[in-house]
């Protein structure tokens, strides 16, 4: 299928076109009001077609009703075909909604085969306690016609409903990527179940499975031609558009960067920001605020990219960049991502040097606050000497972000003529001219010689002279002074630290530029080729398409409302050694375990979730498999309340009570007699009867159905935006989109096919107005019971659930440490090979990395989800440490930034060597770091502590500390005492040397807090005793207080 160019922007184009051109000198000033309203809401044309695309489905299944050959086919079911095709979600990529598309074909028919026994088993319970009697109605559907009540056909239904719903949700839980394709399996079984012991024969239960079976696959069928027709979508578009958006993104973090190093002019590195200008305080705090803000929308977008890659990269598409280029493409931005990381960190380095100083200077001197103010008039001469080669370097990036996304078919280039010569253009490229790269790369050497200048500024303001011969420092320089070495020191190794991430970051932007042109150069953007998934990625996809850690639909209820997604953690954390058995020697002790991992299996949080749906679902369907209810069921269509349980049911208790909010608020909007029904408050009745109303009574109700669908369409319209925009929401949109097809769908059929064949299913016809009501106290109802069963008999709540996983994202963050440890003694040992090796050592290392960072990442959205989910937990007893857990997070997270950190500086370690004296400085500083042991698996065990302590909610042990930082420098300087001379500041490792210094400074600052607040949280082992003295005179001895045990 023919794909888009990645430049096409079309709408989305022309209406940010629109936009962007109110932002002119004259319009600045004073913006219109669609603008102002554009801008707030967050539209997009993408955005807009997305919505507008999302409610042709469930329109156009009604508005098929009204032909006669479509009633006459689905009669009393066709309110089906709506409901389906809404709950396809028709506005998917096409890779993830075909993929989602087979999951829920294969699902239904499987749904329909079960539906076929269940009604095979449920005629053989009748053919054998009661004869055949005569037929009571003309049933659900044309050929279906049902007989009368018979008990053990009921209990029959009843056991498979129960075993289908326990089995269906189990695998629900555990694999995110069928949320959606259970909830229809779901549906259908319950539907099919709850008629079942109706039907007499087999012939009348074909028919009914088979109408109700073509009434899904129709749904499903108008969503697929949506999908492919109506402003047709492909994941390659998504990443395409995700690209543009991730450079962007750059710009705006190197911005951000800039105001923030322009505050940085006016910063007391020692007290903050100057305290004679109260604005100069508020714009610091609005700079870091903003950088840190930017930073962090940049790494969500490069989450959400890697999660959309690997379905852009299984398309058939006819384009422009294959699988290969897409991948290679994400890699370079990942290479732009972390020293960005780096920068970021800068905002926390002062934080924590402000807090240290600040607690030193209670008892500060006259002359310890003289040297302070020299020191500050130092740092800031330093940082406005900064200011003009970072801003110019910033400059240069951001116009070769602007370059690729030219060269790669992002953005257009703009219309303006402009000469290629280079002499003609004062010696400068501009975006989109071919010798660009070279011109960029040029701008990244001049700044990587220009530090030298600024290094010697420092240097001389200290009064530091070097001589290049001796390698020796002048007597007289101030880092004789052990304080003033330590300072000098600190503030040597942050503006190398600056310094180097900021080359770095230029370095991988001139690396996105040549991989950008190297696609002009070659061919590859003039024209556009046929793009097929090779046998390995299609074999690859097959085989893992139902794994546990496969990329779930961002859509689904649950992941959404509740942050689940599985991530597979390796082999170490899952399988562990019994203490109680010995390993398997023989077959016979084999076949044992495989018997015993049942019980393990039936234990399992997936069978216990599995094991609640079907509780709720059956407190619900007893009704209808008595005999003195089972009409009752059928005429107030309690089969809906049963289906809210399918889809309300949530995996941990507080998205449970957000959930079940959200739901009733989604349902009461749609009933205009609310108040009568759940008791609601004016305001509430209000909203619900203006909903209702104006869909269906202003649109003239009876007689114009041209005026419901349209207003339909409009309300479908808005509820995808909060879809859309607020993913947290999506269940409340989406039971309100269901809601609304359901009552207005049943009144268009009932006026297409008339009351009589409308009542033939066995439901009373109830005018809308009555309807409504009952439909909400149907839902409620269902919702209520999901409720319940969400606490019964034990709440899975979102706390337990965010310590375990808190749990395992220490032990990700462990093993990501200990993948660090072990390359950089392969780097520093030189025998971690090539990169470009597929087979060398570092290479596997770096694919470690990345697949461990990328769990960490999907990790961490879940684990602040979990956190927010908290808040709407009833809690007893003591609350919940919320506030502890966010700390433990923040501290996770800034660690592994460290540790990634550290992992891309020490790849610098003898790179860019030029001269002979370059080359001689690197080998010898090769040559200490090997002599000396520069990492430690001590921060490993520690942190497996800390995971297993927290995953068991065990004390940890007695005396437990936090390893010591390594002293590298003073280590290095007892080997070799000129290897990290002042005069070797501008040699290329040194500051690949200093930035994991300063990395490794904060590691070990954060693992001792890390510590502290795990400790807080699960306690400590006390042996110890204490001696409390008595307060009693008469004692002739001291008593001992016995302390063993947990200690808070």
């Amino acid at each position: 299928m023919a794909e888009p160019s990645p430049s096409r922007t079309d709408m989305d184009s022309t209406i940010n076109a629109e936009v962007s051109s109110a932002h002119s000198p004259s319009a600045a000033a004073n913006p219109s009001v669609p603008v102002r309203l554009w801008k707030k809401l967050g539209l997009s044309g993408h955005m807009l077609m997305t919505m507008l695309k999302g409610a042709c489905p469930p329109v156009i299944s009604l508005a098929l009703y009204q032909s006669n050959a479509f009633a006459n086919t689905f009669t009393t079911l066709g309110y089906l075909v709506g409901i389906m095709s809404v709950l396809s979600f028709s506005i998917l990529p096409r890779s993830k909604f075909f993929q989602t598309m087979m999951f829920n074909v294969i699902g239904l028919c499987i749904g329909a085969a079960v539906a076929l026994l269940t009604i095979y088993c449920a005629v053989q319970a009748r053919v054998h306690t009661t004869p055949v009697s005569v037929k009571s109605s003309d049933g659900p559907a044309p050929g279906a016609p049902t007989s009368t009540y018979n008990s053990s056909a009921s209990a029959v239904c009843a056991i498979w409903l129960f075993a289908n719903i326990f089995a269906a949700n189990s695998l629900r839980f555990s694999r995110p990527q069928l949320q959606f394709p259970v909830i229809i399996y779901s549906i259908f079984a319950n539907v099919s179940s709850t008629f079942a012991p109706q039907f007499a024969t087999m012939d009348e239960g074909i028919a009914f499975v088979e109408r109700l079976l073509e009434a899904f696959l129709a749904g499903f069928a108008i969503a697929s031609v949506v999908n492919l027709i109506v402003f047709p979508q492909s994941s390659r578009d998504v990443v395409f558009r995700e690209a543009s958006e991730y450079l962007a993104a750059i710009q705006g973090v190197l911005k951000a960067q800039n105001g923030y190093l322009r505050s940085l002019e006016k910063k007391d590195m020692y007290q903050g920001v100057l305290k004679d200008d109260g604005k100069a305080v508020l714009k610091e705090m609005s700079a870091a605020k903003g950088f840190k803000g930017a930073l962090a929308g940049l790494t969500a977008l490069h989450g959400k990219l890697h999660g959309d890659l690997m379905f852009a990269k299984r398309e058939i598409a006819y384009s422009h960049l294959g699988p290969k280029e897409i991948d290679e493409l994400f890699k370079q931005f990942r290479e732009i991502l972390l020293p960005l990381i780096g920068m970021g960190s800068v905002v926390d380095i002062f934080d924590r040097i402000e807090v240290i100083e600040a607690s030193a200077a209670t008892d500060e001197k006259l002359e310890d606050r003289e040297r302070k103010e020299k020191e500050r008039i130092q740092w800031n001469e330093v940082m406005r000497t900064l200011h003009e080669p970072f801003e110019l370097m910033s400059l240069a990036m951001m116009d070769g972000l602007n370059h690729t996304s030219y060269a790669l078919g992002f953005s257009n280039l703009p219309k303006a003529k402009r000469s290629n010569d280079i002499e003609a253009n004062k010696g400068e490229a501009r975006p989109g001219d071919v010798n660009y790269g070279e011109y960029l790369s040029n701008k990244v050497k001049v700044f990587y010689e220009q530090r030298e200048v600024t290094l010697q500024t420092w240097c001389n303001q200290r009064g530091i002279k070097t001589h290049h011969v001796t390698g020796r420092l002048d007597e007289d320089a101030i880092l004789d002074d052990p304080a003033g070495d330590h300072r000098n020191q600190r503030q040597l190794y942050l503006i190398l630290y600056m310094d180097f991430l900021l080359w770095s970051t230029g370095r991988a932007v001139v690396d996105l530029v040549r991989f950008a042109d190297s696609k002009v150069t070659s061919g590859v953007m003039r024209r556009r080729k046929l793009v097929l998934p090779g046998k390995k990625r299609l074999r690859k996809w097959i085989m893992t398409s139902l794994s546990p850690h496969e990329g779930s639909n961002d859509l689904a209820p649950d992941n959404a409302e509740a942050g689940i997604s599985n991530v597979s953690l390796g082999a170490s954390f899952q399988k562990r050694k019994n203490p109680e058995h010995l390993p398997p020697t023989n077959n016979w002790q084999r076949f044992g375990n495989k018997i015993r991992s049942l019980s393990h299996i039936m234990a399992s949080p997936e069978v216990s979730f599995g094991f609640r749906v079907a509780c709720g679902t059956l407190s619900i369907g007893i009704v209808a498999f008595l005999e003195s209810s089972q009409q009752f069921f059928n005429e107030q269509r309690l089969v809906w309340a049963m289906i809210m349980v399918a889809i309300g049911m949530t995996m941990t208790a507080g998205s449970g009570v957000f959930g079940f909010i959200g739901r009733v608020v989604s349902i009461a909007i749609q009933s205009p007699t609310a108040f009568q029904v759940a008791n609601c408050d004016e305001v509430g009745t209000l909203i619900a009867a203006c909903n209702s109303l104006i869909i269906w009574y202003i649109a003239g109700g009876a007689g114009v159905p041209v005026g419901v669908l349209i207003l339909l369409y409009v309300f479908i319209f808005v509820e995808l935006y909060f879809l859309i925009s607020y993913p947290k929401y999506t269940v409340v949109a989406m039971i309100s989109m269901v809601t609304q097809v359901l009552i207005l769908g049943y009144e268009l059929q009932v006026e297409k096919v008339g009351i009589a064949a409308a009542e033939t299913t066995g439901q009373a016809y109830y005018p809308l107005y009555l309807l409504a009501p009952y439909r909400l106290a149907t839902v409620a109802g269902g919702c209520a019971v999901a409720f319940f069963w969400t606490f019964f008999p034990y709440p899975i709540t979102a706390s337990s659930t965010l310590r375990k996983q808190l749990g395992e994202s220490l032990y990700l963050l462990a093993n990501f440490y200990s993948c660090v440890h072990t390359t950089i003694r392969m780097r520093v040992e030189g025998a971690g090979g090539s990169l470009d090796d597929k087979t060398s050592p570092c290479r596997r290392l770096e694919k470690a990395r990345d697949q461990i960072l990328a769990k960490e990442l999907a990790l961490f959205a879940q684990l602040r989800q979990h956190s927010d989910s908290t808040i709407y937990e009833p809690t007893l007893g003591g609350k919940f440490p919320k506030e502890q857990y966010d700390t433990i997070i923040n501290e996770v997270q800034n660690i592994l930034n460290y540790m990634s950190l550290i992992a891309y500086a020490t790849r610098n370690y003898g790179e860019e060597v030029t001269t002979l004296s370059e080359r001689k400085w690197a080998n010898d500083f090769a040559r200490v770091l090997r002599s000396i042991h520069v990492t430690s698996q001590e921060v490993t065990t520690l942190i497996s502590l800390l995971s297993a302590s927290v995953t068991t909610s065990s004390p940890l042990p007695p005396y437990l500390k936090a390893p010591s930082s390594f002293a590298i420098s003073i280590k290095m300087k007892e080997i070799d005492a000129d290897i990290l001379s002042i005069n070797h500041i501008a040699e290329p490792g040194y500051a690949a040397f200093a930035v994991t210094q300063v990395a490794s400074s904060l590691i070990h600052d954060d693992l001792d807090k890390l510590l502290v607040n795990v400790k807080e949280l699960v306690g400590e082992t006390d042996f110890s005793f204490h001696i409390i003295p008595s307060t009693d005179s008469s004692d002739a001895s001291l008593p001992l207080d016995q302390g063993k045990g947990k200690r808070d």
